[in-house]
């Protein structure tokens, strides 16, 4: 059976007959409604159909059993019907045998739907996903990210001016939840065919120029230790957690290592960029920070960051605390 990339999963189904066996799995899970949403359109024309036959289950909730009966009974006054299981991965698998003879023979008018954050290499899950049609939902890249904004912005009718893409995503992150949320809330304020910058993101988010873990990135990159540790705890003032804060920081600096890597294989910027498939505009610091590290460097705050990580966790010691001594060890050392 096909892998169909989440963008591709619209057309995909558009075609006649729908596959009976559908695998979503992967860390970005807001693409899970998204594709649900696709499905559940084309199977159901009309709502009435929709709500007799979409039967919903989870993985922590309910038994391999229940989700077998239900996917070989007949659909109520309709063609066909919807079984979705959520958290698959955590379904007790007391019925194996028989899940995988219902696998291998479908029933026609059930389309099965099955999410997993994680989809395990046992055998059982391999044979369910060669017999599947399967979409992986994996984290966007930096790249795709900012193309996800832009064609979102540009389907809704929405003009923008493209340093605004930059300053939503330095402000939100990669949580594309939070991100469609900022979206939909900018769409419904300025309305079909208005426009956006970054004032009026400002105005309607309550988002700072000033202020945002890009920025901070940015201060730690350039060693400015002031600006550091002004940023950071302004960050965690707005309720930002240092627990989200310091993987977004491993990432920088594991960035900044692989393109001062490329650049010693004499790879120029628009080399580096479209083997990393990465955005201009979210690359800019990274470019400009590789030469404030050594290789050495970078690989003890890489170390340290992990530490803290644990820190967090494990100590009494206070966000603030770690967070300062995470800026002295960058800046200073």
């Amino acid at each position: 059976m096909p892998q169909v990339s989440v963008t591709q999963f619209g057309k995909f189904i558009s075609g006649d007959p729908v596959n009976s066996i559908y695998v979503f799995y992967g860390e970005e899970r807001f693409f899970f409604d998204i594709l649900l949403a696709q499905l559940g359109d084309f199977v159901f024309k009309n709502k009435s159909d929709r709500d007799l036959n979409w039967h919903q289950f989870y993985g922590t909730e309910n038994t391999l059993g229940e989700v077998l009966s239900t996917c070989v009974s007949y659909p109520m006054f309709a063609d066909r019907k919807l079984v979705i299981v959520k958290e698959f991965d955590k379904l007790v698998m007391t019925e194996a045998d028989s899940f995988l003879k219902y696998v291998h023979n479908p029933h026609p008018s059930t389309i099965l739907v099955l999410m997993a954050e994680k989809w395990q290499k046992t055998k059982l899950f391999m044979e369910i996903q060669q017999n599947a049609v399967t979409v992986n939902c994996r984290t966007l890249s930096m790249g795709d990210l900012y193309k996800w904004v832009e064609n979102k912005l540009k389907d809704a009718g929405i003009q923008f001016e493209k340093p605004t893409i930059g300053f939503l995503i330095e402000n939100i992150g990669y949580n594309l939840l939070r991100l469609n949320l900022e979206i939909e809330k900018l769409i419904n304020y300025v309305g079909t065919g208005g426009k956006i910058n970054i004032d009026t993101v400002s105005a309607i988010t309550g988002f700072t120029r000033d202020v945002s873990i890009f920025n901070f990135q940015k201060a730690l990159g350039s060693r400015n230790l002031s600006k550091s540790l002004e940023t950071g705890l302004l960050l965690l003032e707005q309720g930002e957690l240092l627990s989200a804060i310091l993987p977004m920081l491993g990432n920088f600096f594991r960035r900044i290592w692989v393109v001062k890597y490329l650049t010693r294989k004499n790879q120029n910027q628009k080399q580096i960029l479209k083997q990393l498939n990465g955005h201009p505009y979210a690359y800019n610091d990274i470019f400009a920070s590789i030469g404030n590290f050594s290789d050495r460097q970078i690989e003890m705050i890489l170390r340290m960051l992990e530490e803290s990580e644990l820190l967090l966790k494990t100590s009494m010691k206070k966000e603030l605390s770690i967070l300062s001594m995470v800026c002295y060890h960058i800046c200073k050392n």
